[in-house]
């Protein structure tokens, strides 16, 4: 029997949680802090957890963890592999440009648009930050949205915010501090 990704995402969310729930338990009954009350009068820690309340709980971490793993999923879908062997994939802080466009069963992102011509890049910043060069596009429009693993776009160079000579950016991840 095979696992759907979608069983697996849920597998992943519910382990998640109840590992999240386990560890807040122990450690507000090994904490030496005083319980902390809820506003029936009972501490946390002596508290009983009710269904609706465990479901409701379980919804916001959905919620909050399936746009991560369901972002994940894609970037080790698309970036496990040698460039050029696959349709828009290509490994981890590599541009992959597509010089064609998106067939329309091309389904490694929701809604492609088929009328874009394409490159993209999964930036691993875990190490250091990384520099994204654009080249002088002579007066052509382009748009560089960068994306967080929530695909909220974060920054966008491009003809309309940063003109159309080249230019470098630095990208760098949540919180970073240092010398360029």
């Amino acid at each position: 029997m095979t696992t759907k990704p979608s069983s697996l995402i849920r597998t992943a969310l519910a382990v998640t949680l109840a590992a999240s729930l386990a560890s807040c338990a122990t450690a507000a009954r090994d904490s030496d802090a005083p319980a902390a009350s809820h506003p029936s009068g009972a501490s946390l820690a002596e508290r009983t957890v009710t269904a609706a309340e465990a479901r409701a709980i379980a919804l916001d971490g959905y919620l909050y963890f399936y746009p991560l793993l369901s972002m994940d999923v894609s970037r080790k879908q698309l970036t496990n592999l040698e460039p050029g062997k696959a349709f828009g994939k290509g490994p981890m802080n590599m541009f992959v440009s597509v010089p064609e466009f998106p067939p329309a069963d091309f389904k490694a992102v929701v809604r492609p648009n088929f009328d874009t011509l394409y490159s993209s890049a999964w930036l691993d910043l875990t190490r250091e930050p990384l520099v994204v060069s654009a080249p002088n596009t002579d007066g052509r429009y382009y748009l560089l949205p960068m994306l967080d693993m929530r695909s909220d776009v974060f920054a966008s160079p491009g003809s309309r915010t940063t003109g159309t000579e080249a230019g470098d950016f630095l990208v760098t991840p949540p919180g970073w501090r240092g010398t360029v």
